[in-house]
């Protein structure tokens, strides 16, 4: 779904870009959005270095880092967010969709898609913006990054509540949330749950 990347530091919407780049964008930045500076550099940079990366049959490393203060105006699932245009998926973490359900210890089902939703909602409200640090893009075009609200990590969190799993798959960041969880047999670890992958392939 997404790659794990380097990070090049940015503060706010500045871009840190090779210097022919730089004279090219340099009189558009002040009108641009956060959303369109997002797509701005995925354009200049994705041919690049995917059309290296391919021929020398190797994984993307080189790439870009932005971190902005992100207002969201709506939360879609347990790892997927709004702000305006921009889709953001959470990045290290795959919650169950919204759809999924699972299995309590006493075998009734309980609706944890929903429940990962509200409890990312909850998360949300709590600040009244979120700082997001962009680390890639998937292949759905949303803008994968890792968010905070204050200083609390909505992808830990949510691990850490047994409400999301950890994306081992792309991201070993959350693997001690997740193991606290499931130790402490929290959220869906109380019971029986299928992984939020798997069920989406079952679907």
């Amino acid at each position: 779904m997404y790659k794990s990347i380097d990070r090049i530091s940015l503060i706010d919407i500045h871009l840190t870009l090779p210097e022919t780049h730089t004279k090219r964008y340099q009189s558009l930045q002040p009108a641009m959005t956060f959303y369109q500076i997002i797509c701005l550099v995925t354009l200049a940079f994705g041919n690049v270095y995917a059309t290296g990366a391919i021929a020398q049959n190797q994984p993307l490393t080189e790439n870009f880092s932005i971190s902005r203060n992100v207002i969201i105006t709506r939360v879609s699932d347990g790892d997927s967010l709004r702000s305006g245009k921009l889709r953001i998926r959470l990045f290290g973490i795959d919650a169950p969709e919204k759809k999924q359900q699972c299995t309590s210890a006493n075998g009734t089902k309980w609706a944890c898609g929903e429940t990962a939703q509200k409890a990312l909602e909850a998360l949300v409200a709590n600040a009244p913006y979120l700082q997001c640090d962009l680390i890639d893009t998937d292949r759905y075009g949303r803008a994968v990054m890792r968010c905070f609200a204050g200083k609390t990590d909505l992808g830990a969190a949510l691990v850490r509540a047994g409400l999301a799993l950890a994306y081992r798959q792309y991201s070993s960041i959350y693997s001690d949330d997740e193991d606290s969880a499931k130790t402490a047999k929290l959220g869906m670890w109380a019971g029986v749950f299928t992984e939020p992958w798997a069920w989406r392939r079952s679907q």
